[in-house]
């Protein structure tokens, strides 16, 4: 978040501020301690104004002065308390437009009008040289910086030219215009942003500082200007180029502190907007207090009963897979946040979609046993409540990988949904209870294996019929409904040799419905084999289909 230009009492919000001049620390710390920092550097603030307006113009103030920002550097890194004369800072003197500088360098050019071979001297003799300003106002990159130039006869003890990097290009580009003999070929090591502290000095410009009287310039022979490789190692200077090989790690955190990192912020996030999960809890609540009411008891052993269940638990499986079509703005909203992030290396793809998982799995598990608890008592079913709530469970865990993965192909929230719910219906469709796997044309058949709602409605139809329970009535009662054609199973006769008295079990039920799997877990897994699959997919999608730019 960005807060353009915040007022006092905003300010006065934030723990803790970072005030920074010329990239140089000035002040870290309580917004509400900045008086008491600046009293104790000499500058009380003013009754009535604002504490963090007057340290900017306390920075600007010195900034433009002779002493430049050291002596707030130093308060603010040490607690060196600047001297009375420092407490006053004395303005520089503005430089006019066309004041030449002390420093200045002369060059010889490859030209025209001069040739090594037929060299011809002037009366001036350093009529072949060019001189240049180097403190032209124009490359004026860090005034206080520049105050500290000081001319060679000041520097001959020192050993080195302080130049700037913004000089040092500006050097550079004279040099390419005349034609300087010899110009450096490689590529500089430093730019603006990464300015050194001391720039070595040439093997020439150390005779100049040797002998700064000269009075005989050097023959028109002898270059001049000879640029050669500085000797960091001799400098003392450990500059490492900008197009150097990171040998470090690409990421600045370990794996699982970025899990923990981010699985903390999604929790954040969850809590500020509960309308998320908390309108899924409504919805699901509501909606099976409804389902109770309408399907009311379940528990009985008639023909009727049985396509009653049958049409519970189909609704059932839809409404827990169309209530996770919110979940497809989720993404979308985060999708900027996400690739600025990952531009920096903030964070891995795959701790990012590990963190959410692991975020929402207490909600999944909450909602689904909400879901289970209200319709398994309230209906009376025959079902066990754990393995029904598994079934939830993982049909909540997959239906939420899918719609990550289709909010992360989209390019909106409103495609989204047309996606969402189209897929969900075809899968709906060739789950196994409108058209059985038999009935359902060959060349579309893969549909009914990809279909995400035909393993928990199976799972659920074999918690619920799974064994010898016994159903009565006459067949007709069955029709119309998704049984069709009765099939009986081969544990008929073993579970109830008596046909006249049970004419079908609840395994007759799952052979009818063409179930051929009839292990609960066979089917959870595979359903949750499928939201692996779709978290594989959305990784693979915020890895390498999301780039690394705005559109």
């Amino acid at each position: 978040m960005t807060i353009h230009q915040p007022s006092f009492r905003i300010q006065m919000l934030l723990d803790r501020i970072v005030i920074l001049a010329r990239g140089r620390l000035i002040y870290l710390g309580n917004p509400t301690t900045l008086p008491t920092y600046l009293a104790g550097f000499g500058r009380p603030v003013p009754e009535g104004e604002n504490s963090m307006e007057y340290l900017l113009d306390v920075i600007k103030e010195y900034d433009e002065s002779t002493l430049g920002l050291e002596p707030l550097v130093a308060y603010q890194r040490d607690g060196s308390k600047p001297t009375e004369a420092a407490k006053t800072p004395v303005p520089r003197t503005p430089r006019t437009p066309y004041q030449k500088s002390v420093q200045f360098r002369q060059m010889q050019l490859k030209s025209n009008q001069f040739s090594l071979a037929s060299a011809t001297p002037h009366a001036n003799p350093f009529s072949n040289f060019e001189s240049y300003n180097i403190d032209d106002e124009e490359g004026d990159f860090d005034n206080s910086l520049e105050r500290k130039i000081q001319t060679p006869m000041h520097t001959a003890n020192s050993g080195y030219h302080p130049r700037l990097a913004s000089q040092f290009y500006k050097d550079f580009s004279v040099w390419v215009y005349n034609g300087v003999a010899g110009t450096p070929q490689r590529r500089p090591t430093w730019t603006p942003a990464r300015t050194p502290a001391r720039t070595p000095m040439s093997s020439y410009q150390r005779s100049r500082v040797n002998t700064p009287h000269r009075s005989i310039p050097p023959s028109p022979q002898e270059p001049v200007f000879k640029p050669e490789e500085p000797d960091y190692e001799e400098q003392g200077l450990d500059i490492e180029p900008l197009d150097a090989p990171e040998d470090g790690p690409k990421f600045a955190n370990p794996w699982l502190r970025e899990v923990a990192v981010l699985s903390w912020r999604t929790a954040l996030n969850v809590v500020r907007t509960p309308e998320l999960f908390l309108s899924r809890e409504i919805v699901l609540t509501v909606m099976a207090l409804i389902l109770s009411t309408l399907f009311h008891r379940l528990s009985g052993s008639d023909f009727l009963t049985i396509n009653r269940i049958l049409n519970f638990y189909i609704f059932a499986v839809c409404l827990v897979f169309f209530s996770s079509n919110d979940a497809v703005p989720t993404f979308i909203q985060e999708r900027f946040i996400f690739i600025r992030e990952r531009s920096h290396n903030a964070y891995r793809a795959s701790t990012y979609v590990i963190s959410s998982l692991i975020v929402y799995l207490p909600f999944f598990a909450i909602q689904g046993f909400t879901f289970a608890v209200i319709t398994k008592f309230m209906l009376h079913l025959n079902s066990s409540l754990l393995y029904f709530w598994i079934v939830l469970f993982a049909s909540l865990i997959t239906t939420n990988a899918y719609v990550m993965l289709v909010s992360a192909l989209v390019p909106s929230y409103i495609t989204g949904y047309a996606v969402v719910i189209a897929t969900t219906a075809l899968f709906f469709l060739t789950c196994g209870f409108f058209l059985k796997r038999n009935k359902i044309p060959i060349y579309w058949r893969w549909l009914h294996y990809i279909s995400a709602i035909k393993y928990p409605f199976e799972a659920l139809l074999v918690n619920e019929f799974k064994g010898s329970h016994c159903y009565t009535g006459t067949f007709n009662q069955l029709s119309p409904g998704p049984l069709g054609e009765i099939k009986e199973s081969g544990l008929h006769d073993q579970l109830n040799p008596n046909i006249t008295t049970c004419p079908l079990i609840g395994q007759d039920v799952l052979t009818s419905m063409d179930i051929t799997m009839d292990s609960i877990w066979v089917d959870v897994a595979i359903l949750l084999a499928w939201g692996v699959l779709y978290r594989l997919f959305f990784y693979v999608v915020l890895r390498f289909y999301s780039k690394n730019e705005r559109k």
